[in-house]
């Protein structure tokens, strides 16, 4: 779900983040990054891929938590840490972007010991839509498996 991305002159964290669909805190959480000046031309980034929007961004407000941002979105906190590179004693703080589960796609992120049948199960899908919507699936632990609902869901 990341893809490289080389660094073009003019590049911003924000532009970056504008063309990749993602949020600046997210970039320079996957990358080390300080601000624009640790941006070189010509280096290579990682940049999470967001294709058929499958994630939205959310500015935090004063008063939201991990847990009531999971409950609004209806996703387990664990899976709004993972997606965003937050572990769990990190703060989050008003105006941060936060990259949360578009409203009709179910994320699971694998467990150890899950298999095919584990994971389709706690979807409830089929195999077939399994693979279809997931180019790629290792059944590594903490893999990110999507599934989009159907639009009568």
């Amino acid at each position: 779900m990341y893809k490289i991305y080389q660094i073009e002159y003019g590049d911003t964290l924000d532009k970056i983040a504008d063309k990749s669909g993602t949020t600046v805190d997210n970039i320079k959480q996957i990358n080390g990054l300080r601000s624009d000046s640790d941006l070189i031309v010509g280096n290579l980034i990682i940049v999470p891929k967001m294709e058929d929007r499958i994630f939205e961004k959310y500015i935090v407000k004063k008063g939201d938590s991990i847990y009531s941002i999971a409950r609004m979105f209806n996703v387990e906190p664990f899976v709004l840490y993972a997606l965003n590179g937050l572990d769990k004693d990190d703060y989050i703080y008003p105006n941060q972007e936060l990259i949360v589960p578009n409203r009709d796609v179910i994320m699971y992120i694998t467990k150890p010991g899950d298999t095919i049948d584990s994971v389709i199960n706690n979807l409830g899908i089929d195999a077939n839509t399994l693979n279809n919507e997931n180019s790629r699936l290792y059944l590594v632990e903490e893999q990110l498996v999507v599934h989009k609902k159907e639009a009568n869901n």
